[in-house]
């Protein structure tokens, strides 16, 4: 079992993201579920999004889909790792129902 993603997770990576789906797919075959359904929908809206804006590589590598409100302290831990690597990221934005989330790209 995949974990589970929403709207108030900080951080959500590409591949957990198209594991989820995936899982979820899987799932409603086996059984009907309301729920299931529902969070499936979300996040085949999600994935249709950065389908639209992402380079191909973007579910290969994992990228991050960053919830804006936490956009800031993201930025702060990847300056402290590594402060080079701030330097040539672009954020893109993506409504995660309701919820604006930052894809995050290498330049």
């Amino acid at each position: 079992m995949t974990r589970r993603i929403s709207n108030t997770d900080d951080v959500i990576n590409t591949k957990d993201l198209l594991a989820r789906i995936s899982w979820l797919e899987q799932e409603l075959n086996y059984r009907c579920s309301d729920d299931y359904s529902e969070e499936l929908k979300k996040l085949r809206a999600l994935a249709e999004q950065v389908e639209e804006i992402a380079s191909p590589t973007a579910y290969e590598d994992g990228s991050d889909l960053i919830r804006d409100s936490y956009l800031q302290q993201y930025m702060k831990a990847i300056e402290s790792a590594d402060p080079k690597n701030v330097s040539g990221l672009t954020f893109s934005p993506v409504n995660f129902d309701g919820e604006i989330y930052r894809l995050r790209r290498a330049a």
